[in-house]
């Protein structure tokens, strides 16, 4: 569904993703990881079509994306890290308006609404203004409206920091209801215990994790592969963050 080949982006000529190439099917995820300045959030908004590569391609169900922004960007779902934008709406006008945008039939609109509303439980606040949600809510109003236009790709950035642990459970719990649904996955994240949260489920085979460092991929493995790399982790199938660090440092130094 997502296929990146030889993706490199420069700024005044100074290289910050490099010669990047991988393939994200449908119902698959992939997690990056990597410290602050790694590129993760840049590969996102490529990804998303707000930043254009220097050279390289970004294909989406085979359809260059940078080449057809139009026919593709519908396909995408995009939810950055914090909110931004249009605080003095209500929830009901915030939604309203994307609705429009996403060009959601009239008629249907509210019913639209309603059921994303109903799904991320934030009925009680249709009235109320962006302004003072607190930024749990504020999360889940971003995912009520990425979900009114049904994209197959998902783009998330940092999407569990924001919410608090009963929400960070029914978070992971929708990524893999998204998967079941044949949705491709991206996910930014600086936080290895996310990683493990986010990846140990039933589909480790169609898990990814992709270390970047120095503008490239260190590491590119399911998380059934990372697993399995580690003898304490077969044992229990768990794997630590700690352990994910090991195994990491380790792919490396060898690569």
């Amino acid at each position: 569904m997502l296929d990146v080949q030889d993706l490199c982006k420069s700024f005044d000529k100074k290289p910050f993703l490099t010669d990047l190439t991988f393939q994200v099917a449908a119902g698959e995820s992939l997690v990056l990881v990597g410290e602050n300045g790694a590129g993760k959030t840049l590969l996102l908004n490529i990804l998303a079509t707000l930043v254009e590569p220097t050279s390289g391609s970004v294909s989406i169900d085979g359809v260059d994306a940078f080449a057809n922004l139009k026919q593709v960007r519908p396909s995408i779902g995009y939810i950055p890290v914090g909110f931004d934008g249009y605080p003095e709406l209500s929830v009901m006008d915030y939604l309203n308006f994307y609705a429009a945008a996403y060009k959601v039939e009239k008629r249907g609109r509210t019913d639209a609404i309603d059921a994303v509303l109903e799904l991320m439980d934030i009925q009680h606040l249709r009235e109320v203004k962006i302004e003072v949600l607190s930024t749990g809510e504020q999360q889940r109003l971003l995912f009520a409206k990425t979900f009114l236009h049904e994209p197959q790709l998902w783009l998330l950035d940092e999407p569990l920091t924001p919410l608090d642990p009963n929400g960070q459970v029914e978070t992971i719990a929708l990524f893999s209801e998204l998967q079941a649904m044949g949705k491709t996955i991206v996910i930014a994240t600086n936080r290895l215990d996310d990683v493990h949260r986010l990846c140990s489920t039933d589909a480790q085979d169609k898990n990814y994790v992709g270390i970047l460092s120095d503008g490239q991929f260190a590491v590119f493995k399911t998380f059934r592969e990372l697993r399995e790399a580690n003898t304490e982790a077969e044992a229990t199938e768990t794997l630590s963050p700690e352990g994910l660090s090991k195994l990491l440092a380790q792919d490396s130094h060898s690569d």
